[in-house]
């Protein structure tokens, strides 16, 4: 059985062509496609690893079984918030959604596509970056972060992995799926329980 959708498969009705596999990640494939003004943008499709399945050549999304349908269900309305959340933000350095549409059996949102590197795999490449440098990526992400906030939304998983840079130097904050809305007395609206990764997350929201 397949996980990903093959290159060339089409979204819309034609109007997203999947041209390469970015990543996966537990809950979902990301994809660089064309859009049908010939741009790049970036599509991440919900699909839960261990949970789900492409039977064949099917771009449909199966469950390998049948139990698991509550939580497949549960999880991808998360997924849906967080493009929804996402939407809201409007900051350059942000990454921007540009559309939300369920398809194959499952749900997708699409965004710029970012020709880049993320800070983690800068750091990978190059070593330790020099303090003039980081400063620049910090200042980018502290103005990401004061939209967010103002939005009443928490991050939670700030961290190098999520913090894309393209070829001109411009820094995004990626991958919003941990975060949370904010209630104006302080804490988290949901009562799921807080995903974060340790050490990119306010200590209180532990």
């Amino acid at each position: 059985s397949y996980t990903k959708l093959r290159l060339g498969a089409t979204l819309q009705m034609g109007k997203y062509r999947i041209e390469k596999y970015l990543s996966s990640g537990g809950f979902g494939n990301t994809y660089m496609a064309i859009n049908n003004f010939d741009e790049e943008v970036a599509i991440k499709e919900f699909f839960m690893k261990d949970v789900n399945l492409r039977v064949g050549d099917s771009t449909t999304v199966s469950l390998s079984n049948v139990t698991q349908m509550p939580v497949f269900k549960e999880q991808m309305e998360k997924f849906q918030k967080e493009a929804k959340r996402m939407r809201k933000l409007h900051n350059a350095h942000i990454v921007a959604v540009n559309d939300l549409f369920d398809e194959n059996g499952t749900t997708y949102y699409v965004m710029d596509y970012i020709d880049g590197l993320s800070l983690r795999d800068m750091v990978k490449q190059r070593g330790k970056l020099v303090e003039e440098e980081v400063r620049g990526y910090l200042n980018q992400t502290l103005d990401a972060l004061e939209e967010v906030h103002r939005q009443d939304l928490f991050h939670l998983d700030l961290k190098p992995a999520n913090l894309m840079v393209d070829k001109t130097g411009r820094l995004r904050v990626i991958d919003f799926g941990a975060s949370k809305q904010q209630k104006s007395d302080g804490g988290a609206t949901s009562r799921s329980a807080i995903c974060y990764s340790p050490g990119c997350a306010p200590i209180e929201q532990k």
